[in-house]
C-alpha cells in the first residue's frame, strides 16, 4: 500500500489530518481519503449539502449523504472497500482483540471500533465517564506493544496519538454498552483503500450539487432513505442558518452552554468549499474561475472560524454582549456566502 511504513513487528498504514473533522464517520474515513491524492474529487463532490433539525437541543445536523442513517459515508465510497464484523466474532474467533487488529493491519485494513473512553488514558473521559466512542486504529508497534489510533480524545480536538494493547484490551472488553447508543451497531469496521477504482469526476455535477445547496432543496432521495416524515422538522443548506441563529438567541436567552459541534460543522464547511474552489481552479475546470473568487471565499471562511472561538468564549462567560456579536456574525457569514454563491453560479452559467 502507498506509503504505508513497515519495518520488522511494525506497521503503520498511511494516513493524512482530515480535510474536516467534526464528526467521527467523517473524520476517520477522510484521514485515509485525504492522503491519496486521486481521491480528493470523490471529497470535492461530495460534503456540499448540510441538513440540520430545527429542534437542535435534541439532535443533530450533519453533512447529507443519499444514504439511510444506518450506513456510513464510507459506505458510498468507491475508493474504501468495507467489512462488518460483528464484536462478538472478533471476541470468538481470536483470543485478543490486539491480535484481530494486527492480522487486519497487515492486511491493510484500518479498524475502526467502539470502545469504553472510561478506560483510555489518552482522553479526558480517562477514569472519569463510562462512555463509549469509536476510535480508529492504523497501526501497531510490537516491540513497543503499542497502537496507533485517532480520534477526539482532548477537548474536542481530532488528533493521532498512540495507546497500549494493554490498555486498548481493556477499553474493548470492558462493558463497552456504557450510557450511550453504540452507532456502529454492535460491528466492528474495516477499511481498505481500493487504488484500482478509477473515479469519473464532474465539474457540472459538483456545481449542481452547490446550486441545491444555495437554494435550499431538499435532497433528491430524503425521502426514499429517510422515511419523509421528519422533512417538516429540517433545514437544508444554506436554510440551516435560521436554525443556527434561533439556537444561539434561545441559548443566550436561559444563559445555557452552546453545543459547539453545529458552528464547527460550518467551520468545516467552508473550509472544504475554499479547498474545493482551489481544485476546481488548480485543474482548470471552469475558466471564469479566479484567484479573487478563492480569496473572497477564504474571508468567508476564516469569519466561520472566529464564529468557532467566539462560540467558544461565550461557553466560559456566558456574556449576553458576547451572545449578540455571535449571533451578529451568524447572519454576516449567511450574508456574505450567498451574495458569493448567487454570484459565481451566475457565472458558471448554472442558475
Amino acid at each position: 500500500m502507498k506509503n504505508s511504513t513497515q519495518t520488522l513487528g511494525r506497521k503503520i498504514l498511511p494516513v493524512s489530518y482530515p480535510m474536516i473533522t467534526t464528526y467521527t464517520q467523517h473524520a476517520h474515513l477522510l484521514s485515509i481519503l485525504t492522503h491519496y491524492e486521486c481521491a480528493h474529487p470523490w471529497i470535492f463532490s461530495n460534503y456540499i449539502q448540510l441538513f440540520i433539525n430545527k429542534d437542535y437541543k435534541h439532535h443533530w445536523g450533519d453533512f447529507y449523504f443519499p444514504v439511510t442513517y444506518e450506513l456510513r459515508p464510507s459506505d458510498s465510497c468507491k475508493w474504501i472497500t468495507t467489512q462488518k464484523i460483528h464484536r462478538d466474532t472478533v471476541t470468538t474467533k481470536w483470543d485478543s482483540v490486539i491480535h484481530f487488529i494486527i492480522e487486519n493491519i497487515n492486511a491493510n485494513s484500518y479498524v475502526h471500533t467502539m470502545v469504553n473512553y472510561f478506560y483510555v488514558p489518552l482522553s479526558d473521559r480517562y477514569n472519569k465517564l463510562q462512555l463509549h466512542h469509536d476510535i480508529f486504529v492504523y497501526g501497531y508497534d510490537l516491540d513497543r506493544e503499542i497502537l496507533y489510533v485517532s480520534d477526539f480524545f482532548k477537548n474536542g480536538v481530532y488528533s493521532q496519538a498512540e495507546i497500549s494493547f494493554t490498555d486498548f484490551k481493556l477499553a474493548f472488553d470492558t462493558n463497552h454498552l456504557t450510557t450511550n447508543h453504540d452507532y456502529l451497531r454492535e460491528m466492528v469496521y474495516l477499511y481498505t483503500f481500493n487504488d484500482q477504482y478509477q473515479d469519473k469526476f464532474s465539474a457540472d455535477t459538483l456545481v449542481n450539487s452547490i446550486r441545491n445547496y444555495f437554494t435550499k432543496k431538499t435532497p433528491e432521495y430524503w425521502e426514499m432513505f429517510n422515511y419523509g416524515g421528519d422533512r417538516h422538522n429540517l433545514d437544508f443548506g444554506m436554510q440551516i442558518y435560521t436554525t443556527l441563529l434561533n439556537y444561539a438567541k434561545e441559548t443566550s436567552e436561559q444563559k445555557a452552554m452552546l453545543d459547539i459541534r453545529p458552528f464547527h460543522l460550518l467551520y468545516d464547511h467552508k473550509k472544504l468549499m475554499t479547498l474545493r474552489l482551489k481544485y476546481l481552479y488548480d485543474n482548470r475546470h471552469f475558466i471564469q474561475l479566479n484567484q479573487e473568487h478563492i480569496d473572497e471565499f477564504t474571508a468567508i471562511e476564516l469569519k466561520a472560524k472566529i464564529l468557532v472561538n467566539v462560540a467558544m468564549k461565550y461557553n466560559l462567560t456566558r456574556d449576553t454582549s458576547i451572545s449578540e456579536s455571535f449571533q451578529t456574525l451568524i447572519t454576516s457569514i449567511e450574508n456574505e456566502e450567498s451574495i458569493f454563491l448567487e454570484r459565481w453560479l451566475k457565472k458558471v452559467g448554472i442558475q
